[in-house]
């Protein structure tokens, strides 16, 4: 009997413990489960928002690319495309749709229009310096930019004097010409009422020269100062309707505020300037097929004579044409190519044509815009000479900075 006492005892005292350790290991496992169910539900609603901005980015990306269209439209004179209106509803992938909280609604109209400005930002200041579209009327952008050019050539001299690379007088000697340029350019554009343009650009320049002759003579000069300045007039002769493209047309003259090649003392020394006024006239047009923009222009240049030292000297007229592709690569970079050609006539002295003074020009350029803000962006240019008249090659970098004058 003591015995079985005894046993009794012993099991009840153990099986206090033991219900107290199974009470806290059920407590314990309650806290995990609950906070698993609470990760759970911040999942769920971290897939379901994220879903929700999957379809936002959808809707934005459409609406994007059916306004991209119209971009070329929004030339000089014309009213702003009108906003497409957001709709309140997105249709999944299965076909069902979702209203949209106030603030969702908000945040995409928000998001499209910034991301429509700065797709339109990057297009304008590419097709702008083509030529191709027209700032709005009382839109002012301000460019300034630097350049290097290099160009090597062989020329014949004699008594060490040159006219053009191929046009000698004197005793004939061989030599070769190095040429280091690099420009400040300051250009302005104005829109104007009435489809018109108005662009002034100021470049200042350095150049440096140096001659290697036959004889083992070596000659380097530079100049400094201010190039030819030079103004254009542009108007917006069409807009595209039906299978007609986007048409530019404009006129230019060009000044004689460089210094004078013809005054040097020698044609070692270098000059920023060409020593004559110029007149052109330009046409440039443009289609849009999305994601890329086609544009093509042909100009003519025209220089009335000039009494020089060596005669009067009537350089020849010149005809050119590019051709030439933008393509937007995101939201606010596009990417350009753009082949020029240009051919200058021979120039006459004494109503006497030189023979071998005629020019034929041709080059292929790479453009790169990126559009920071609805404010300013940057344009990253580089030329390549195709022919031995043409520059070896350029590179230039610009900042163009777009202002509002309305209401000054």
């Amino acid at each position: 009997m003591i015995y079985r006492l005894f046993i009794l005892f012993l099991s009840l005292s153990l099986l206090v413990p033991c219900q107290a350790v199974w009470a806290q290991n059920d407590e314990t496992e309650t806290v995990p489960e609950a906070s698993a169910a609470k990760t759970y539900k911040e999942l769920q609603q971290e897939i379901i928002r994220l879903k929700q901005a999957d379809l936002v980015r959808d809707t934005v990306i459409k609406n994007l690319i059916r306004r991209i269209e119209q971009l070329e439209r929004h030339g000089a004179g014309k009213e702003p495309v009108d906003e497409q209106p957001t709709s309140s509803a997105l249709t999944t992938d299965d076909g069902e749709h979702k209203e949209l909280a106030p603030e969702v609604k908000e945040r995409m109209r928000k998001q499209s229009e910034e991301n429509y400005q700065l797709i339109q930002k990057a297009f304008e200041q590419r097709l702008g310096r083509e030529g191709g579209m027209l700032l709005a009327p009382f839109k002012l952008t301000y460019e300034p930019g630097i350049s290097y050019s290099h160009a090597s050539y062989d020329s014949i001299v004699v008594d060490g004097f040159t006219i053009y690379p191929v046009l000698v007088v004197g005793d004939i000697v061989s030599e070769k010409i190095r040429r280091d340029i690099v420009i400040n350019n300051h250009s302005f554009r104005l829109g104007l009422p009435r489809n018109l343009q108005l662009d002034l650009v100021i470049p200042l320049g350095y150049e440096r020269q140096r001659s290697f002759r036959d004889d083992g003579t070596h000659v380097a000069n530079d100049t400094e100062g201010v190039g030819d300045i030079s103004l254009a007039l542009s108007y917006q002769l069409t807009n595209r309707v039906n299978f007609w493209p986007d048409t530019v047309v404009g006129v230019s003259w060009k000044s004689k505020s460089g210094n004078d090649p013809y005054k040097q003392d020698s044609a070692d020394v270098p000059s920023l300037g060409t020593g004559f006024e110029t007149w052109g006239l330009s046409m440039t047009s443009m289609v849009t097929a999305d994601p890329i923009v086609l544009f093509w222009g042909l100009s003519t240049t025209y220089t009335p004579g000039s009494d020089k030292k060596i005669g009067h000297v009537s350089p020849g007229k010149s005809y050119g044409g590019n051709l030439g592709m933008a393509l937007s690569l995101n939201l606010d970079t596009s990417l350009s190519f753009n082949y020029g050609y240009n051919y200058t006539k021979e120039t006459k002295v004494d109503r006497q044509k030189i023979n071998g003074s005629d020019l034929t020009t041709s080059t292929f350029a790479i453009g790169l815009s990126r559009a920071e803000s609805d404010f300013y962006a940057i344009d990253f240019d580089l030329t390549i000479g195709l022919t031995r008249d043409s520059p070896d090659f350029q590179f230039s970098v610009s900042f163009p900075f777009e202002f509002s004058l309305k209401g000054i």
